[in-house]
């Protein structure tokens, strides 16, 4: 079984949200922690970043997350809207 680990920006921006939807995204993280590889990869400046699509009220949000296979952890980036998302997270990721 992974572990979870969030990183700063992640957490700040799941506190914005309310309880309802915390719960939602909680079930999506369970998701990601049972299958690993439900994420899409991505390539170039975001390698090894697994991205996962998911609805809450009808709006689309992607979860970022990285999977580290020899210590079985997974680390969560970020979590927002498709707006701008990729350009946000490649200049958090550098």
């Amino acid at each position: 079984m992974y572990q979870l680990k969030s990183l700063p920006k992640f957490d700040k921006q799941f506190k914005k949200f309310y309880s309802k939807e915390q719960d939602l995204i909680r079930t999506e993280i369970k998701k990601i922690k049972d299958d690993p590889d439900i994420g899409d990869l991505k390539k170039g400046v975001l390698a090894n970043i697994r991205v996962h699509k998911f609805k809450i009220h009808a709006q689309l949000y992607l979860l970022a997350y990285e999977l580290e296979v020899k210590t079985k952890t997974i680390y969560l980036y970020a979590i927002d809207t498709h707006e701008n998302y990729y350009s946000t997270l490649s200049r958090y990721m550098k």
